[in-house]
């Protein structure tokens, strides 16, 4: 009997304790945050929140911060979330910062993460007795699944397109290219000496067409000194041709004045033998002086002539090289 009731004695200590133990760290639990001062916030998802739970975690930057205090349907769009926010005061949630849902390890536990909230930013405040509202954004998985269905179409054409590359057609031409590349590759390694000897011979060909390049730029340069020797040449047969044949032509012209002279002679002597008053003398002395300067041109012309015949029948070269110095006048500089 004894024994029994220390049993129930020892018994009742135990659960006593296990109680006072569970009470403890209920409160520990429910109140020992409490002393800490939280700030509070709305944001709105309008993703599924499967896997976010009351008193699931809030972290900034990877620093839990606060806990997910209510999650609702937001009664002004159906279409929404509505989440409320417990975080830390102190900490600097600015009016760029958004909320986002991320996935705690593999467990499928979901948490809420704040991201952005630039140094210069201000700090998000309420306004007229209004929660703040953090701003969200759709989380990584929820953006692939929202844009499921267009990646599934790229992914079915570029899987297309490769079944179009590698379809029995283009693999065997592919087989027939790399046949093809083996057996030139073949052919040049058996033959890889003549075909560095016709590199050599090129090489040859190349040096063979500068030197010729070098001999026909020589050549040129040098025809083109002798056209422009030939040119100067010109112009001197042009300077000493042309005062020949002015020469020429002055004579010319003295010689048919002297011609027409002598004709007015006679024709003056044949009027005065029609009218018969011809004198002999008094004709030869009224027509001396025509017939002086008529024969002084006759003469002077033989013998320019005879002289330029000579020059022409000696040396024909010195009508176009001979250079004739010009004879000062009197008072002129040598």
């Amino acid at each position: 009997m004894e024994k029994r009731l220390s049993y129930i004695v020892v018994g009742a200590f135990v659960i006593v304790l296990a109680l006072s133990l569970f009470s403890f760290l209920y409160w520990l639990a429910k109140y020992g945050e409490e002393s800490v001062a939280h700030n509070y916030y709305h944001t709105y998802f309008t993703e599924s929140v499967s896997g976010l739970s009351k008193e699931s975690a809030v972290k900034y930057r990877g620093v839990e911060v606060g806990r997910v205090k209510q999650i609702s349907i937001n009664k002004k769009n159906s279409e929404e979330v509505e989440i409320l926010l417990g975080i830390e005061a102190g900490t600097p949630i600015k009016v760029d910062t958004y909320a986002s849902l991320d996935t705690q390890g593999i467990t499928g536990l979901k948490y809420i993460e704040l991201k952005g909230g630039s140094r210069d930013s201000a700090l998000l405040l309420s306004a007229q007795n209004k929660l703040p509202t953090i701003k969200s954004k759709k989380s990584v998985m929820a953006s692939l699944f929202d844009n499921s269905e267009v990646i599934t179409k790229k992914i079915n054409t570029v899987l297309d397109k490769i079944g179009k590359v590698l379809s029995d057609e283009n693999v065997k031409n592919f087989t027939q290219i790399s046949a093809n590349l083996s057996s030139t590759t073949a052919y040049i390694d058996q033959n890889k000496q003549r075909i560095g000897k016709m590199f050599e011979q090129i090489s040859e060909l190349k040096t063979n067409i500068e030197s010729n390049m070098k001999v026909i730029t020589k050549d040129v340069t040098r025809f083109s000194n002798n056209t422009h020797e030939f040119v100067g040449y010109t112009k001197v047969f042009e300077e000493k041709l042309i005062p020949s044949f002015d020469k020429l032509g002055s004579m010319s012209d003295r010689a048919g004045a002297a011609s027409d002279a002598t004709k007015e002679f006679f024709v003056d002597m044949k009027k005065e033998l029609k009218r018969g008053e011809f004198n002999f003398a008094d004709i030869v002395e009224q027509n001396l002086q025509v017939i002086n300067e008529t024969v002084l041109s006759l003469r002077d012309l033989s013998q320019k002539l005879d002289a330029t015949v000579s020059e022409l029948k000696d040396s024909p070269s010195d009508l176009l090289y001979k250079s004739s110095k010009k004879i000062p006048g009197p008072g002129e500089k040598k």
